[in-house]
């Protein structure tokens, strides 16, 4: 048995990794900055803390983590969410006897930031490749595109940004110079595919991947979030991330968005240095043992079964499919798909989520931030010096 802290206890992920180790036998505490985490709900996990909100205080956030795993005998930590930004920070601050499931903090930066990412994938040879970008960190760089005749086949977005926020697909000029992009704050403008969306979730050990899982999202939350999701079998998909982690020697979870343009090649367009939903696409117990585990073979989807956010997706899609009249089409995919939230011996996280997504609705009224901010506005990192 080991002893197991999940950060990011708000995450549906998370949830389903308090599962994944609770069967593999190992004991699970989780720790947030926010007071109803989804996870805490569950009867699988031994104890929450509330911990320092890292956006506003990074070293106590992670001294909070460090007292949990000094006081508990904790021997591995898995970040889930963006908290992993600041907890790969401080690495030092862990007792000797914990491990944490994370790369440093300049390895990380690298796949977070938009820009830095695109020029790792420049090096790789293959059959994904990455859409032409241009850095645009001033107003004298976006001057150009402020006058480009074809915006059109141009998405901007900052090169810190999640779930697609303040992404510009096609914009108009006018919405192009109201941009303020500076070194601080810098974005990209990226040649826009059209075409299916994919996207992944991988563990890797030192280079070598121990779990994928390619999925597609068939209704989100919002532009960027997926929330109804459908498993894939794409080998060059699969090639291309085995290729990634091996050039990066990298440890951690790690996902990829992808998208096969109409040409039939395949881009890829960003990175995300943490937990994504494709981990609801495997199985409980060998999923839990390849975080523990440096070697043995490479776990993927068994099942074909979409997986969704029941909750979630009777309040994003059912009102806009309401109005579109597509509500059978959404109730058969929705009999069609496993709940990822709900277990019938783990019931407690699908019933009173409600009280979790009302903590984040009244953090969205008194913030004015939308709905998926709202969820993440304390823990995200946009490459500020921390």
């Amino acid at each position: 048995m080991k002893r197991i802290l999940l950060t990011g206890a708000r995450a549906p992920v998370t949830l389903d990794l308090v599962r994944h180790f609770h069967r593999s036998g190992h004991e699970v505490y989780l720790a947030d900055s926010i007071h109803l985490p989804l996870a805490r709900l569950s009867r699988f996990a031994k104890r929450t803390f509330v911990v320092s909100k890292p956006v506003h205080s990074p070293t106590r956030f992670v001294q909070d983590l460090a007292t949990i795993a000094r006081n508990h005998q904790i021997d591995l930590v898995v970040p889930t969410c963006e908290e992993i930004f600041y907890i790969s920070s401080r690495l030092e601050l862990f007792p000797d006897h914990t491990k944490v499931f994370s790369e440093p903090l300049p390895k990380l930066e690298i796949l977070h930031n938009k820009w830095k990412f695109v020029q790792q994938v420049s090096n790789l040879k293959g059959p994904v490749q990455a859409p032409e970008t241009h850095l645009v960190a001033s107003q004298e760089q976006l001057l150009p595109w402020i006058a480009h005749p074809q915006l059109s086949d141009w998405v901007f977005k900052p090169v810190f940004s999640r779930f697609a926020s303040r992404t510009l697909v096609g914009p108009t000029s006018q919405e192009i110079a109201k941009l303020c992009p500076t070194a601080a704050d810098p974005w990209v403008a990226q040649r826009r595919i059209v075409g299916q969306e994919f996207s992944t979730y991988s563990l890797a050990h030192q280079g070598k991947l121990r779990a994928h899982a390619c999925y597609r999202s068939k209704y989100r939350a919002g532009l960027g979030s997926g929330i109804y999701f459908l498993a894939v079998d794409d080998a060059r998909i699969r090639e291309f991330v085995q290729t990634f982690v091996a050039q990066q020697d990298f440890t951690g979870q790690l996902g990829f968005d992808l998208i096969q343009g109409q040409d039939g090649k395949l881009y890829v367009l960003e990175c995300n240095p943490r937990a994504t939903s494709g981990l609801h696409m495997l199985a409980m117990e060998p999923l839990a043992s390849t975080f523990l585990e440096c070697s043995g073979p490479l776990l993927e989807p068994t099942s074909m079964t979409p997986a969704m956010l029941a909750s979630v997706m009777l309040l994003f899609p059912f009102p806009q499919t309401l109005r579109r009249g597509g509500v059978l089409t959404l109730f058969k995919d929705m009999l069609a798909a496993r709940d990822v939230m709900f277990a019938w011996n783990d019931p407690m996280p699908a019933l009173l989520s409600p009280l979790s997504i009302l903590e984040v609705l009244v953090t969205a009224c008194r913030t004015g931030k939308p709905l998926t901010r709202a969820a993440t506005f304390d823990i995200e990192w946009n490459g500020e010096p921390m």
